[in-house]
């Protein structure tokens, strides 16, 4: 098993990179944003580098800009650069999630075939947004996961998500500060600080987002942006009509559908197994929550991401009705998911362990 562990990075790395080979095979085919990521077609020769100095959309071109007009690279290089960076997210990740096994062998195999699961490294190896949010997200997990509740490094990890997604981050921080408020025995001192920093950090969030979209209607204009990513979906041919479920089988279908056999075609194939594992594994997971949540309710690897993928979910189920929009998003919350399951198991199986010895 020690071996396996050394050599797993350099395997991971290579599986890694056979997604961003895939994944540019997948945008010649079937176009993305990518393409106009890398400028595709565009005339860059009146464009200037600090254009792109915008937080959304404009973060991703900041990276690229110099990369197509200066070095000239071709569009598989970018497919190659991104799949790279986002592995240092990757390899954060497979570390951090190791580090919650411990000894457990059982819970280290597990690790590692979630590890190899494909939909991460293909959202993650394609020119976009996700390839440089893995690396903060997971960077914030690891200060948490290694008690480093108030460090430097996890509030910048926080601010640069922000650059990118303002209401990830402020998912991510409201989720925070609640799990926080609810698994440490707090001074009030310690509170007011703790809701006065998300005070500020949501307007800087807010401002962040109204300099990206037009809100200035409200609650109603975020209400008409739902609607119309609803009427544009309908007309996609991946189209689930989420808006038409009730409310826990909008959760259902964003995490565990489409099922074997629900759509055609091997992509939807792969993708409805990986949607099986993590149904079944979710499943003794809800099992394992309720046997032990008198301690579990104590620890923040297992209070934290219970109310960040609650947040997360319920703010998209109301705005994604297509399946390979759904799937992209998941990324952005999996690594959340993957400590939750691991953090049940670690406490399940000291128990267990617990109980033989007895």
């Amino acid at each position: 098993m020690k071996i396996l562990h050394r050599i797993f990075p350099v395997l991971l790395l290579g599986y890694h990179l056979l997604f961003a080979l895939f994944g540019y095979q997948y945008v010649l085919t079937h176009h993305g944003d990518a393409e106009r990521y890398w400028f595709l077609r565009q005339d860059l020769s009146r464009s200037s580098w600090l254009t792109f100095l915008n937080p959304g959309t404009d973060v991703v071109k900041v990276f690229t800009f110099p990369l197509v007009k200066f070095l000239h690279l071709k569009f598989w290089s970018g497919f190659l650069i991104f799949s790279l960076v986002s592995f240092a997210g990757v390899l954060i990740l497979y570390r951090n999630l190791m580090r919650i096994t411990g000894s457990k062998v059982k819970l280290q195999l597990l690790v590692l075939v979630v590890m190899l699961l494909p939909n991460l490294h293909f959202w993650t190896s394609l020119i976009g947004k996700e390839a440089l949010l893995i690396i903060p997200l997971v960077v914030f997990s690891r200060e948490v996961c290694r008690q480093r509740y108030f460090s430097i490094l996890l509030l910048t990890s926080t601010l640069l998500t922000a650059l990118v997604r303002p209401h990830i981050a402020f998912v991510l921080f409201l989720s925070y500060v609640l799990a926080l408020l609810f698994t440490f025995p707090l001074s009030r001192k310690r509170k007011a600080t703790l809701l006065g920093g998300l005070g500020l950090m949501t307007l800087l969030f807010t401002w962040l987002l109204t300099s990206i979209q037009d809100f200035s209607g409200g609650f109603q204009r975020v209400v008409q942006k739902y609607e119309a990513h609803i009427r544009y979906f309908k007309k996609t041919d991946s189209y689930v009509p989420l808006d038409q479920y009730p409310l826990p089988y909008k959760f259902f279908t964003f995490w565990f559908r489409p099922l074997p056999f629900e759509k055609e075609g091997w992509l939807y194939g792969v993708i409805s197994m990986e949607n099986t594992f993590f149904l079944i594994l979710s499943l003794f997971a809800a099992y394992y929550s309720v046997k032990y949540f008198s301690i579990l309710k104590k620890r923040i690897l297992f209070v934290f991401p219970v109310i960040m993928i609650f947040i997360f979910t319920l703010m998209y189920v109301y705005a994604y009705a297509n399946f390979g929009i759904i799937l992209r998003t998941k990324v952005m919350a999996a690594p959340f998911l993957y400590f939750l399951i691991l953090e049940i198991g670690s406490v399940h199986f000291s128990n267990h362990d617990f109980a033989e010895s007895q």
